[in-house]
């Protein structure tokens, strides 16, 4: 092994201890809030008290069951069919569960890294390692590894020509649908019609299976504890969120109208973009603006820009499309959502400067475009 990749797995083992000890000192906020919401549904659904999954007080009640405490509802949010995927968590008891969600989230992060290194070498293992949206999400309890992992899955098999499986993996990520609102859209206006056969027909048996578990009243409960501003998780200070509403919140646009406007043009420009693109630039654009346009998108949910970095930078693209890249792999965009107003702004239009970088008009050939190889 000559020295570079020697120093590259040095610096990669150096960030994982790092990461790993960051986010030892988060997991027990983790354990008691967010994976608390997941357990939560997989304990009830597992224990057949699936018509109850979103009555807030039959949640709080096993909540303050299983952590001893009166702590405020970290309630199930997630849709019905994500919870029978769950299920198998709900029989084991709260602290092995928890051990056993991270230990989970670690594998198949590390199945991520493993498909980069395959597929692209050590460097992109370096650039993953470098990563904070993954790390800091599985620290926190969330399940942000797993969406990152159905996104390379779902590109890997359109790459291979099984565009039919490849739409089918984009509908489990369902399990967090606001994220993938343009994925449907994507697939019209690129008549990728079996992709979109296999969406419709996994999204199809995801409203059924929904359905069938907690039936009309359960999604009644269900869309009202999404729109119930009074969980203070589910109704956060929009400076921290990475999208167009935390920009205009760090800015102090107030008005509903401008967020509105913004989102539509950034919907018509990536609409634009991606007619005739190639898959690798169609997965970076659409999972971009996806980010971009709704309100409630998290530090951890960037995890998602995973495979786009890695598209960018180790396909051929155009230099500012690599910095872009480049700098959203860096742990420096997502810290700024911390800087307060105004500065949190930033970690905003860092997003929107990368899309910018891939929507400009190219000046180099077709052939040196993000590709799918």
């Amino acid at each position: 092994m000559n020295a570079r990749p020697l120093s590259t797995w040095f610096t990669v083992a150096g960030l994982c201890v790092f990461w790993l000890y960051l986010g030892s000192l988060s997991l027990d906020q983790a354990r008691r809030h967010d994976f608390l919401s997941f357990y939560t549904g997989a304990w009830m659904v597992a224990h057949g008290h699936a018509l109850e999954l979103y009555q807030p007080a039959a949640q709080l009640a096993f909540q303050h069951s299983v952590t001893h405490t009166t702590a405020s509802l970290a309630p199930y949010i997630r849709p019905p069919f994500y919870a029978l995927l769950l299920a198998p968590l709900g029989l084991l008891p709260f602290e092995a569960a928890f051990v056993a969600w991270i230990v989970s989230q670690i594998v198949i992060l590390m199945g991520c890294w493993a498909w980069s290194f395959r597929r692209f070498g050590p460097e992109a293992v370096l650039v993953a390692s470098f990563f904070m949206p993954t790390t800091l999400g599985i620290a926190h309890g969330q399940d942000c590894a797993l969406l990152a992992a159905l996104l390379i899955a779902s590109y890997t098999l359109a790459a291979r020509e099984k565009p039919l499986a490849g739409g089918a993996v984009l509908g489990v990520m369902l399990a967090k649908f606001h994220l993938i609102l343009l994925w449907p859209v994507a697939l019209v206006i690129q008549r990728r019609w079996k992709m979109l056969a296999g969406f419709a027909a996994v999204a199809a048996g995801e409203a059924a299976l929904s359905l069938a578990m907690v039936g009309a009243s359960g999604i009644r409960d269900y869309r009202a504890i999404l729109q119930d501003r009074s969980f203070e998780n589910l109704s956060p200070s929009p400076e921290f969120m990475l999208s167009l509403p935390g920009l205009f919140a760090n800015l102090g646009v107030t008005r509903a109208a401008t967020t509105i406007v913004s989102a539509a043009g950034v919907i018509a420009v990536w609409a634009l973009a991606i007619r005739g693109a190639p898959l690798a630039r169609l997965y970076t654009l659409t999972t971009l603006a996806g980010l971009l346009m709704v309100a409630h998108v998290y530090g951890y949910d960037a995890s998602l820009l995973l495979l786009p970095i890695w598209l960018t930078l180790f396909l051929k693209a155009e230099r500012p499309v690599r910095m872009g890249a480049l700098w959203l792999a860096t742990p420096f965009p997502y810290c700024l959502t911390l800087a307060g107003k105004p500065w949190a702004a930033l970690a905003s239009v860092s997003l929107l400067a990368f899309l910018a970088a891939l929507v400009i008009p190219r000046r180099v050939p077709e052939s040196d475009a993000i590709e799918s190889a």
